[in-house]
């Protein structure tokens, strides 16, 4: 399905957003310098002015839509040459225009324009995008030092008014003045979603002028948003507009919905695959018949299939104007073996019909996305296409063939907690809510078995198994990797202790099983890692601390951090008591549970064993900044029972 560019390419989109120069700012350049400064204190630069201004037209049925983008940006230290390569988008949804980039350079009371004459236009590829349509023209501005103004103007026709970008009053620099404005004849009906908003000023106006409206919201003085790691997506947290279409007027007069609610998105929706698949392929049949012999259950048919396409057919996007929302035949996508989100949601459910299941086409946006349907419902609200089959009434399995390791019953990880557009016939429609996995859906489990050398080392025997989303990752990890390649990679997943930690032998099992856990068996050495004192050993059983470094600096950081899903971590580490030693200390149990994070270790002794076992669990999808303290009080607590060691004492003779 056709990328969101209001998503992962969002600050990108941000460089460029944003009319001519208001003479109410025209001030000499060295007091704007200062009064930014004193205004905007350690900020590298700051937009004067951001600015987007749409006209919309009726033309018979359709609606055309020009998008005039100014912006104008001071530089205030050495520093803000980082900002001086720009660029802006063109595809088949937003055609470039015109555009105009410059630097003004101080020159006494004014300044000199020197304009941008080099301009390179290329096709613009996300991560995992083999085709996209968007190309992308950049240049650099030139002559950029403390007190220049580098200042952008483009316009942007829109063809189809049901995809317009969002308005964002925020950047990635303080932005003295922001300003949208849309001005359309008074039968066509706007309306718009605010998000992130509270506690900030946005002015609005409406002026009626003859036969034209014009809206227009603005607010002054926004600060740069926070720049935390690990942090969700722009817009989760930066204050944007989304405006869009609501009515328009039709060849008879009448008011036509185009983007109202669900039903009219639906509408949209629902026209890119009405002609899907009108005669059924032979081939394809043949291979779905062969699927289903000896299928005992309806459950058991949509594994096989779902299996089928993710074993068969290689996910390949592509973003090719209306192609990027509109799916392909399923005996076309059968006879390529290849196929984008849209296309592999069409086959498996062209397949399950064929095998006598009912599945329904499903739209939905990933996790980038914070949009729920019930308040706001246009193309912006998805990214991806999966099926949707219904188990039994209310209950589904979200099937995302492109994720060739996921198991049957799981979401693909990206979707969890989403609302999923499910088609069930050509007029009618249901939102469904995507769960998110609980911790224990993705364990992952690693036993084994130490014995003391005589060298202050240890040796290992063991096996770590993984499943759920922990199993996709690190199936998707070691997929195609030479003996080399994988080889260091193992050593890297399984080392534990310190650096002088050697894996002698390892085997991997269950790689393509989704329904068992990817299943790694090993042995291991590890030196200089045992303490002797005299008559006494002194051995730390833990020997990998997830989470020891993971305290929060509260204070500073702003944004949630995101997560990619639950799991829980067990270890049973067994060491074997060496001959002529007893056990002198055995740590006591440690425990501490949160909703989100939290650990158990616990030591006992079995026989000539000491047998530590450690549970550590997260559960969340995004933490919130009220969380950050406890959180870090578990890390604190799990930080105090990884120091704890275990004591052995040499026996009296």
């Amino acid at each position: 399905m056709k990328a969101n560019k209001w998503s992962g390419g969002v600050l990108a989109l941000l460089l460029c957003a944003g009319l001519a120069l208001p003479a109410a700012h025209a001030q000499q350049p060295t007091q704007l310098v200062a009064e930014m400064q004193a205004k905007f204190p350690g900020e590298k630069a700051v937009y004067l002015d951001y600015r987007t201004d749409l006209t919309l037209e009726a033309k018979g049925d359709s609606v055309l839509v020009l998008a005039r983008h100014h912006q104008d940006m001071l530089h205030l230290d050495a520093q803000s040459v980082a900002y001086v390569n720009d660029k802006v988008f063109n595809s088949h949804f937003s055609r470039l225009q015109k555009l105009d980039a410059r630097t003004l350079v101080p020159s006494g009371n004014s300044y000199k324009t020197v304009k941008v004459t080099d301009y390179k236009e290329k096709f613009e590829l996300q991560s995992g995008i083999f085709y996209d349509d968007t190309r992308s023209t950049t240049w650099t501005f030139p002559a950029v030092a403390p007190g220049a103004r580098t200042v952008t103007d483009y316009t942007v026709r829109h063809p189809d008014p049901r995809f317009l970008n969002p308005f964002y009053f925020g950047s990635y620099v303080p932005v003295r003045h922001a300003e949208l404005t849309i001005t359309a004849p008074r039968n066509i009906k706007i309306s718009h979603r605010l998000f992130h908003t509270e506690g900030l000023n946005i002015n609005f106006s409406k002026q009626e002028k003859g036969n034209t409206v014009t809206y227009r919201w603005t607010s002054d003085n926004l600060p740069s948003p926070p720049r935390d790691s690990d942090g969700p997506e722009a817009a989760y947290y930066l204050p944007h507009l989304v405006y869009f279409v609501e009515e328009v007027p039709s060849a008879d007069g009448q008011a036509r919905k185009v983007l109202a609610g669900v039903p009219e998105l639906y509408n949209l929706y629902s026209g890119f695959v009405s002609k899907l698949d009108p005669q059924e392929s032979p081939a394809l049949r043949r291979v779905v018949d062969s699927l289903v012999v000896g299928a005992k259950t309806e459950q058991d048919r949509v594994q096989r299939v779902y299996y089928w396409v993710q074993d068969n057919i290689r996910y390949v996007a592509f973003e090719n104007g209306m192609g990027g929302f509109i799916p392909r035949d399923a005996g076309a996508v059968y006879a390529k073996r290849y196929g984008d989100c849209k296309d592999m949601a069409n086959l498996t459910r062209e397949m399950l019909r064929m095998a006598g299941v009912k599945s329904y086409l499903t739209w939905i946006g990933t996790r980038d996305l914070p949009y729920r349907y019930s308040e706001l419902a246009t193309p912006g609200v998805d990214n991806h296409m999966i099926t949707t089959y219904e188990a039994s009434p209310g209950k589904y399995v979200f099937l995302d063939a492109t994720n060739k390791y996921m198991p049957f019953g799981m979401p693909s990880a990206f979707i969890q907690g989403k609302e999923a557009l499910m088609a069930v016939d050509g007029k009618n429609c249901k939102v469904v809510d995507v769960p998110i996995m609980s911790q224990d859906r993705s364990p992952v489990s690693d036993v084994s078995a130490l014995t003391l050398d005589d060298k202050g080392g240890l040796r290992g025997k063991g096996s770590l198994q993984l499943a759920g989303y922990p199993k996709v990752m690190q199936s998707y990890a070691l997929d195609g990797l030479d003996q080399t390649e994988e080889t260091k990679y193992i050593k890297a997943l399984l080392e534990r202790g310190n650096n002088k930690f050697f894996v002698d032998k390892y085997s991997v099992s269950h790689l393509d099983a989704r329904d068992q856990p990817l299943t790694i068996d090993y042995e291991y050495r590890l030196q200089d890692y045992v303490q002797k004192l005299d008559d006494e050993i002194y051995v730390n059983l833990n020997l990998e601390r997830p989470y020891a470094h993971d305290r929060i600096d509260a204070d500073k950081r702003r944004l949630p951090r995101v997560n990619e899903y639950a799991t829980q971590n067990h270890s049973r580490t067994e060491l074997e008591i060496p001959a002529g030693y007893d056990v002198e200390y055995l740590p006591p149990t440690a425990e501490m549970n949160d909703p989100v994070f939290g650990f158990k270790v616990k030591y006992e002794r079995q026989g000539n064993k000491i047998v530590q076992d450690k549970q550590v669990y997260i559960n969340y999808l995004l933490l919130q900044p009220k969380q950050f303290q406890q959180w870090n009080a578990v890390v604190d607590k799990l930080n105090a029972a990884y120091r704890e060691t275990v004591i052995l004492k040499r026996k009296k003779a």
